[in-house]
Parts: structure tokens; sequence; C-alpha cells
């Protein structure tokens, strides 16, 4: 018989012999690296504009027999260098988290850890992080950093990397990504479900089973179809309706139906558009002395400058009082803060607040310049002057409600310069909005529509770490109190603008255009929901019981304010992203106002 210590012998060579033997998944330690031969340890490549003039500037090196890192080294020839690994990204969670250890040397610009996670398809970020913004430089010896953002639901590949930019030396070790806390090298993956590959008879059957007609013919036919999903509607706080193209008719018809509808008949009385903020309520001031066409033309996106948003607008006009609605924007607004703010604060005897309001001006005037070198000084200075005069008015005791939710979105239109002085991360334009509907709803009396693109609605992220954080935060916070309707179409026509840059002037003035939508290869979702009918309201709640699943994930179309590209197509699990969606099969574009 072996004796006690034998046995503890044995057991102690076999536990040392499996974990010495054991199979890493991943060489996030550099460890795997034949120094002789190889630049780089396997698996590892090079991102950035290093040029290699003597000697590789992104590599591995030997530190002793069993230590092998990273090393990113500076030159004249570049920006800078990233020594990057990809993972696939075959896990579910809710939080990644990258940790490495880095040493560094007389670094003039910034090190420090990387991490990117792509969906399918060409310039698909989904989530990006660094630690680019802590400009952490000098010389310091060995140190564990970490970072972290929310993993995105249709993630295909995963890059970590330790990044230097400008001049310096860095070294890069011992990585290690977390899932929820758990080291995904002992983590089982999780194959995931394509639509291209789902069996279309048990979909297709599902989701007829999920849905219920609707016919367009009349109003009075459509409000009597879309009934059921009313009913789920009816003691919601905040109802976000959206739309896959900003220049579809029928989803601005259907929008306007269910909106009067809750206004109505369910006590909702706040309509927020993805609009900028002050020039929706300047349109409130003016709306009962000047025509609506002037006032669209004057105070509305090109976009929207519609028949279909005329129609909504000429109602909110005439039962706005009857019902206490309320129409506001939560977009940035840099153009007409000033006027609106004066516009509200109305004439009182106050030196230093005008003093206050002199120095706004003045600085806002600084900032419209072209040729402005110093933005970031000159936008805190406005950001600062802000929170001075909310200070003051509430010191006087003039600090009204409607001021003080003026001056809260002012403050947040430069939050992100705030952001950059204070090194903090920055702040997406979903988030922002994201924080004026959430401080809308704490008045506890408003229940509040919003008309937002589906990119922003959505319950989860769809790209960058930002397009539908809106809508996350807003799920986040309201829970089951938040309710997103995506719009989805196959095809037809839609309208488009061609400025780049939406909000990038107070021109309101580009000419909408009309385009056919795409005939796409790329099996779409659109293309599997046709099959059930022409239109319909979809319960995803009731499709994912009848699937077991709401994890397939498939190609879907978002376009935004410009001509259709390929780069429209995004890759998600539909069921996750809307509690419910209507599907139109062929769908018009919005039309112009007359000139």
């Amino acid at each position: 018989m072996k004796s006690i210590k034998t046995s503890l012998m044995c057991l102690a060579i076999i536990a040392f012999c499996s974990k010495a033997f054991a199979q890493q998944k991943y060489n996030l330690d550099f460890d795997n690296f034949d120094s002789e031969k190889e630049v780089m340890p396997e698996g590892w490549f090079k991102w950035g504009s290093y040029k290699n003039l003597n000697g590789e500037n992104v590599s591995g090196e030997k530190l002793n027999d069993k230590n092998y890192v990273g090393k990113v080294v500076s030159n004249e020839k570049g920006k800078f260098g990233c020594i990057t690994y990809k993972v696939p990204a075959d896990y579910v969670g809710d939080t990644i988290r990258l940790s490495g250890r880095i040493k560094y040397e007389n670094v003039k610009g910034f090190v420090g850890l990387l991490m990117r996670i792509d969906g399918s398809g060409k310039n698909k970020s989904l989530a990006f992080e660094s630690m680019q913004r802590l400009k952490i430089k000098g010389t310091n010896d060995w140190k564990e950093y970490s970072i972290q953002i929310p993993f995105p639901n249709g993630a295909e590949n995963i890059y970590v990397g330790g990044i230097l930019g400008g001049k310096g030396t860095a070294w890069f070790d011992d990585f290690k990504i977390t899932m929820d806390g758990k080291d995904i090298e002992t983590i089982k993956e999780t194959s995931k479900i394509y639509l291209k590959n789902y069996n279309p008879d048990k979909l297709n059957s599902a989701i007829h089973k999920s849905s219920v007609p609707i016919d367009l013919s009349t109003d009075d036919i459509i409000l009597k179809s879309l009934n059921p999903l009313i009913e789920k509607l009816s003691n919601k706080r905040i109802v976000s309706i959206g739309e896959s193209t900003h220049g579809t008719s029928e989803f601005y018809r259907l929008r306007e139906i269910i909106s009067k509808k809750l206004i109505e008949e369910n006590g909702f009385n706040l309509v927020v558009l993805e609009s900028p903020y002050d020039d929706i309520e300047l349109l409130n001031k003016e709306l009962s002395e000047s025509s609506l066409d002037s006032l669209m033309r004057k105070h509305l996106l090109p976009i929207y400058q519609t028949q279909e948003m005329k129609s909504f607008l000429q109602w909110y006009k005439d039962n706005r009082l009857r019902y206490g609605l309320k129409f506001k924007g939560c977009d940035d607004s840099f153009w007409t803060f000033y006027q609106l703010l004066i516009y509200n604060i109305g004439p009182l005897n106050d030196k230093k607040l005008d003093k206050l309001l002199s120095e706004l001006k003045s600085n806002i005037s600084k900032s419209t310049n072209e040729n402005l070198k110093n933005e970031q000084k000159i936008s805190t200075s406005i950001y600062d002057n802000i929170s001075e005069i909310e200070k003051h008015l509430k010191l006087t005791d003039n600090l009204t409600d409607p001021l003080q939710e003026i001056l809260f979105n002012g403050k947040n239109t430069y939050i992100n310069y705030i952001n950059i002085k204070n090194k903090k991360r920055i702040q997406s334009r979903d988030e922002i909005m994201a924080d004026r509907i959430s401080y809308f709803a704490k008045d506890k009396s408003k229940k509040i529509i919003v008309w937002a693109h589906n990119a922003h609605i959505s319950n989860e992220i769809i790209v960058d770490n930002e397009i539908g954080l809106m809508g996350k935060d807003l799920k986040q916070e309201f829970g089951n109190d938040y309710h997103s309707i995506g719009l989805a179409t196959l095809q037809g026509s839609y309208s488009f603008i061609e400025e780049k840059f939406i909000n990038g002037d107070h021109s309101y003035n580009d000419r909408l255009k009309k385009v056919d939508l795409l005939s796409i290869e790329t099996p779409l979702w659109e293309n599997s929901l046709a099959l059930n009918g022409n239109a319909y309201y979809l319960n995803f709640s009731k499709l994912k019981k009848e699937l077991e699943t709401d994890e397939i994930i498939g190609s879907t179309r978002f376009i935004g304010y410009r001509k259709e590209t390929n780069e429209d197509i995004y890759r998600l699990p539909l069921a996750k992203y809307f509690d419910s969606l209507i599907f139109i099969k062929n769908t018009n574009a919005t039309t112009p106002l007359l000139d």
C-alpha cells in the first residue's frame, strides 16, 4: 500500500504536468515566440504608421529564457504603433475587460492598452476603447493597467493591443481578456446562429404566429390593426418609434397615427424629435405667429421639411393646448442657444447677469469663427459661462424650470469639451440625446413619445460603442417602461440630402432628393420578413418564445440622412434590438414642402 506522502507527491506531479502542458487558446502572454526566427510572437501583428527603418519598430523581445514581451519603438516616420492580437468573438456576456502590464521610457505622446470589437463587413467597428485620453507619458517600470467596455451583440472579432503614440519606447506583457470577470481562456466558446443558415420554414412560421397584419388602406383601419400594439404601449413612460430611413412617407404616417392615439387616449403629453433642441424651442415660440412652412424651413433639419411632418405639426398646433402637449428636440444645437436663452430670461435689471450674458455672447461669437485655432479653450469657457449664469439665476431666485432646462441642454451641448479637459471619456451623440430625454422624464407627469432613427432607439449598441446607446441607456434606466418600435421596409423609394453633416451649419436649405432603395445581394432580415406579408406588426417577445431564442444574427438596412451605400448594412440579432417591429414591404419617399 502506498504511503499518504507518496500519493500526495504523485498528485502534485500530475497537477504540475497538467498545468504545464495545458494548451492555451491564445498567446496573450507573448511567450509563444521563436525570437531567433520570427519578428513577432505567434498571432501578434502590427497596426500603425511607424516605419521599420533600423530594425522592427513593432516586434517581440526576449527578456529571458522564460519571458517574452511585445515592444513598440517610435521613429520620425509615423505617428503611432500598436502591437495587436485578434480573438474570435465567440463569447456571450455584458462587459469585456482587457488587462496588461506596461513598461515605458521617454514617452512624449501617450502609451496604453487598446481594444476594438468589430462586427461583419467593412468599417463595422462596434466598440472601441483606449487609454489615449489618460495621456500616460514619461518613464515608468512595469505596472498593470486595464480598460473595459460593454460587449456588443453581433461581434465577430476582438482586437487587443498595446499602443504607443508620439516618441518613446514601450513594452507590453501578460495580457488577459475577461468576460464578466471570467478569463476567456477558461470559457467555452458559444456558437452563433445566423439567419442565412436558419430553417426558413421554422422562422416564417414563428413570424406568422407572432405578428398581426396591417391594412394600410385608411388611417382608421391602420389604427384598428395596431390595437394590440397600442394596448401594450398605453402604460409605458417612454415609447420610441423608429425608422430605417429618415425619408420614408409611410413611417411618418404610422408615427402620427400611433402618437395621436397615445396622446388622445393614453395620456402621453410630450413628443421628442431627433432634431436640435434649441431650434424646436424657437419653433414653439413662433408657432402662433408664423406659417408652418416658414417655421419648418427655419427651424427643422431639411430631411424633416416634408408634407408628412407638416401634417403632424398642424395637428400639434391645433391640439397642443387641449392635451397639454409639448414638442421638443433632443439633439445638439450650437446655433440658436443664446437667442433662446435671451428670449426666456426677458428683461431683468441685473448688471452682473448682463455681464455674464455679454461674456457668453462674445465666446459663442468666437466659437463660430471657421479659422478658430483654440476651439477647446473657447468651448470650455462657454460651458463655464452657462454654469455661472445658472448659478447666478439660482442665487437671485430667477431660475425658472424652463430656464433650467435650456441651461441644462446648453451644458450638454458643450459637455465633451469639459470631458476632454478633465481627461474623461467622450460622450457620444447618442448618450447626450439619452441624457436629454432622461431629463424630460424627471417630470413624473410626462409620458414621452420619441421620433428617431432605428439606429438610435434600439435596445442595444449597433456600432462604434455609440450608435444605439440612446436606446440602450433609456432601456437600462427605465426597463420595461421603455418600449422601442422599429420600422422597416424592403423596397421602394426614400428621400435623402447630400449634406454630410446634418447639423454642420444653420443653413437648413438642402433640397430633398428621391431615389429607390438598392437591391442588396446579401440576404436581409427584410427579405425574410417579406415572406410573411406586405405589412404587419411583429411582437418580438412572442417571436422569441416561438423560436426559443433571440440570438439569430442577420443583416438589416439602416439608412441615415444621406444616399444609401453598401456601408448601410448591419448584422445583428434583430429580435434583441427592438421590443416591437412594424414591417412594410413597399414604401415611398416623403414629399417635400411646396416651394
